[in-house]
């Protein structure tokens, strides 16, 4: 669990440094810091949660800026068709 743990915190912060699929990776990095805060943690978590919900309800503006400007047209979103 700890090798799934540390894989999906390397593809999270990849992602949200990217800008690829900005949405996608604030939400399962809130899944990520909800378990880390469930277990007792002691950190930095509840602020990290914040920030997460707040990429996730903005995910347009850092995707805007991001890889996620021309990968979204590429392969579609549910609202729009893709070119691929």
């Amino acid at each position: 669990m700890a090798k799934l743990t540390a894989v999906g915190e390397v593809l999270i912060g990849t992602g949200l440094i990217l800008g690829l699929f900005t949405g996608i990776a604030a939400f399962v990095g809130a899944i990520m810091n909800w378990k880390f805060m469930m277990a007792g943690s002691a950190s930095t978590n509840p602020l990290l949660m914040v920030l997460a919900v707040g990429l996730m309800m903005a995910w347009k503006v850092p995707g805007y800026y991001g890889a996620d400007r021309w990968v979204l047209p590429m392969l579609g979103t549910p609202w729009h068709g893709g070119t691929l």
